[in-house]
């Protein structure tokens, strides 16, 4: 197995982190500024908050929910080739589900306010991780709406890739 409970809870925490030390070095203008028309770092951040947010839902709440998606016939996929996935999925599709985009109310608060949910939310998947096996995090799946069903553990994996993407692409202030 590729990546223990430790080693994701990790990785997503450092993505978090990385996120952070980003944010810290805007001013609250910069931290919602459009460039070229392009998401702000806040709406980046809120746009990753509402992806998180149904995951760590699923998996704090009760297994039986997963029980109307199946269970996974082959093992997990691995990091890389979750990112790779994702990476050639995006070359068909740029833009996020309404579901998943930020709503202009959802930026009328501080910074603080955002990045206290973006952080909060990747705490909450983080320790979320804690109550699962990794027979479970392998077996149970997630409808993705780009990618299809992943198990959970490939959904964390997802999460961090999509986290990382995000980063790529914001503007250099």
């Amino acid at each position: 197995m590729e990546s223990t409970q430790i080693d994701i809870q990790s990785r997503l925490l450092a993505d978090c982190q990385e996120f952070l030390e980003v944010t810290d070095k805007l001013s609250e203008d910069q931290f919602k500024w459009q460039v070229d028309g392009k998401w702000s770092v806040a709406e980046v951040m809120q746009h990753l908050y509402l992806s998180a947010r149904p995951v760590a839902r699923l998996m704090t709440g009760p297994r039986e929910v997963f029980s109307q998606w199946g269970q996974a016939e082959m093992p997990s996929r691995s990091y890389e080739t979750i990112a790779a996935i994702y990476q050639k999925a995006l070359t068909l599709r740029r833009q996020a589900p309404p579901s998943m985009s930020p709503r202009p109310e959802d930026m009328q608060v501080e910074k603080s306010v955002i990045i206290d949910r973006f952080s909060g939310i990747y705490q909450a998947l983080t320790e979320a991780t804690n109550g699962w096996s990794d027979d479970d995090l392998d077996l149970l799946l997630i409808p993705h709406p780009l990618l299809g069903y992943l198990t959970v553990r490939e959904m964390l994996f997802f999460t961090s890739t999509h986290t990382q993407h995000h980063l790529r692409l914001l503007p250099k202030l």
